[in-house]
């Protein structure tokens, strides 16, 4: 597990280092995305009902790389965009959003951000995929 160095103090004969986990940078990234109006989903997971994941153990940061330096990040994600959106305007959108939260929160600067469009759906085509995937799969486990 990698760990990235925000701010290291050497004052008065203390010093004191802060480090992220690389899945705290996940989270961070993974919680930004859901929140993105155009993008339906991570590749390999499912963010509409973003509460019950967590209930369920699932893991927010499925479809999220990172790659953590001292002082800054790099971020590759792939997602599943909604069907008849400007997807350059969501991807710019989705860089602001991530730059912001990972500055405001870890002080850290977000250098390289690469977004991979593995699907376009509608919101209803992807609800009937995901959520009747894990449908089927419940009612074997019964």
């Amino acid at each position: 597990m990698q760990m990235a160095e925000a701010v290291e103090n050497n004052t008065g004969g203390l010093k004191a280092k802060l480090t992220f986990s690389d899945v705290v940078i996940k989270k961070i990234v993974g919680v930004v995305i859901s929140d993105v109006d155009g993008i339906l989903g991570l590749s390999g997971n499912l963010f509409t009902d973003f509460a019950d994941r967590f209930r369920d153990n699932e893991d927010v940061t499925k479809g999220i790389g990172v790659e953590v330096g001292t002082k800054q990040v790099a971020v590759d994600v792939s997602v599943i965009c909604k069907y008849d959106v400007n997807i350059s305007q969501v991807f710019d959108q989705t860089v602001e959003k991530v730059k912001e939260a990972i500055t405001h929160m870890t002080g850290l600067d977000l250098v390289e951000f690469n977004m991979s469009v593995d699907d376009v759906m509608t919101k209803e085509q992807y609800l009937e995929k995901y959520r009747g995937k894990d449908n089927d799969e419940s009612k074997g486990n019964n």
